[in-house]
């Protein structure tokens, strides 16, 4: 029942993720928030220039760079994009980070695109 509370966190419930969650939620309308979606683990900081995730911020980094926009906005633009019809909780006090985050429903994501960024961050296509 708690699976949707410990998402990225770095305790066991974490690593228990059956999909039931994002599945419901997505047949029955009822919108995810996914809060600090950049968090990595609880005391590692964030994925976006991380040098643990480099095909991912590699992935993320180009999008941008051909976008014009900045990693952090492309993870956004992701997160908008997902079929779970997401409103993250971005949870930042840097005026910067609220502004590249807004210009991410500007930008639109391909499936391509999209499948790259999720890719890189080591997911397998069924």
């Amino acid at each position: 029942i708690d699976a949707g509370l410990n998402v990225n966190m770095e305790i066991d419930a974490s690593v228990v993720r059956d999909g039931s969650i994002l599945d419901y939620c997505r047949l029955h309308e009822i919108t995810i928030q996914p809060w600090s979606p950049f968090q990595y683990g609880f005391f590692e900081g964030v994925f976006l220039d991380n040098p643990k995730f480099p095909e991912l911020n590699q992935a993320i980094d180009a999008l941008a760079a051909e976008k014009g926009v900045t990693n952090t906005t492309i993870a956004v633009a992701w997160l908008l994009r997902h079929p779970a019809n997401m409103q993250p909780i971005i949870g930042t006090t840097t005026p910067a980070r609220v502004q590249q985050s807004c210009q991410a429903a500007d930008v639109t994501l391909t499936r391509q695109e999209w499948y790259a960024i999720y890719r890189a961050a080591g997911n397998k296509l069924p």
